[in-house]
């Protein structure tokens, strides 16, 4: 038996922002982070704030947040006890409220209710009941119906500001999190159509994004397809290109978007040289347009081009190679033992993670 699940409420559109006055809650915790804080984006949104709630804000939230981090922000969640939590920033901020909400719970805090503002398109973390925390070098997936959300706001205009790197990262995040969706041994109809969804809208409008940070149009549809893809794979699952991401952004600390970038045309070859893989990327090219799987790979590598993204992990710059071979096995197994491995749309060896993180890192 299948199932498809939808937790979330979502509020897009035009002066989406405007839905957070109408929330009847009077006692809130915003988890955001320092650039959010200082840069003014912070008081924007306070200004919509239901009338006469009070609110405290915690904004130690960094990239990858650690277990360290999530310890210490559920101390302030046990404290404050609101009746709204809203986490607002990109992915590792929504993450890490996820990660903070459940610990205090499980210490006996009653669950408030737990609204997700993302300030970038790309992790669709808004929608998901997944979060990934980092304890010591690895990142640990944590999956559990808990997480989800109740609700995403979804307004463009906070991600006006981001600079076209991480527009391109966290856009190429959402291309692969709906290309994993679509071809995870666990796909339905249902999520299928997500998928191809998040895919055309970022074939189109994540160029003009990129290009111009004003392009409010372009920029509205990007949120909204980060969004749907991360509908797509929480029910569908991912697959080994975020296995090989987690471990490797564990050890190396590179922007967890730009990992996925460079290693999917590697993943995607080796999925093509597999008999059992290649019909659904076959489907996928066709529902794109695309005359086969080979345009396809072409097309993300044309993309991937246009947006500045390096080839090969050794062009990252700060992956040592005398490192990389180190611990390349345990990378590998780490990758092997992820949690977004079991639906990857074939099975894969420890050794087939080796060759592919060589190819990657080789740029060949």
């Amino acid at each position: 038996m299948n199932a498809y699940k939808m937790k979330t409420e979502l509020f897009f559109g035009f002066r989406a922002v405007e839905h957070l006055s109408e929330m009847p809650y009077r006692n809130l915790l915003i988890i955001t982070d320092g650039f959010l804080e200082s840069s003014g984006a912070l008081a924007k949104l306070v200004q919509h704030l239901p009338a006469g709630a009070r609110y405290e804000t915690y904004s130690n939230v960094r990239p990858d947040p650690s277990q360290e981090l999530v310890d210490e922000g559920a101390a302030v969640l046990t404290r404050v006890r609101p009746d709204l939590l809203v986490a607002f920033g990109g992915g590792s901020c929504i993450d890490a409220a996820k990660a903070m909400l459940l610990s205090a719970c499980e210490g006996g805090m009653e669950r408030p209710y737990f609204l997700a503002v993302p300030t970038t398109a790309g992790t669709g973390s808004e929608v998901t009941n997944f979060a990934v925390v980092t304890r010591g070098s690895d990142k640990v997936v944590l999956i559990d119906d808990f997480l989800a959300p109740d609700g995403a706001l979804l307004e463009a205009d906070f991600t006006r500001t981001v600079p076209p790197a991480v527009t391109a990262d966290t856009g190429m995040d959402v291309l692969t999190h709906a290309l994993e969706a679509y071809v995870s041994s666990t796909a339905t109809s249902f999520t299928d159509a997500m998928a191809v969804k998040a895919l055309r809208i970022v074939c189109t409008d994540l160029p003009a994004a990129f290009r111009d940070g004003m392009a409010m149009r372009s920029r509205t549809r990007m949120i909204e397809a980060s969004c749907i893809a991360g509908i797509a794979f929480t029910n569908a699952g991912l697959g080994i290109n975020h296995s090989l991401a987690h471990a490797l952004g564990g050890r190396f600390h590179v922007a967890h978007g730009r990992l996925n970038a460079v290693l999917l045309p590697y993943v995607i070859r080796f999925h093509l040289g597999r008999s059992d893989c290649r019909e659904a990327y076959e489907r996928l090219a066709v529902e794109l347009g695309m005359a086969d799987a080979d345009e396809l790979l072409t097309r993300i590598c044309a993309l991937r081009a246009d947006l500045g993204i390096e080839n090969s992990l050794s062009e990252l710059g700060c992956i040592d190679a005398a490192r990389f071979e180190a611990e390349l096995s345990a990378i590998a197994e780490a990758a092997q033992h992820d949690r977004c491995t079991p639906t990857n749309p074939c099975a894969v060896s420890k050794q087939d993670l080796v060759n592919i993180l060589r190819d990657a890192f080789a740029g060949r």
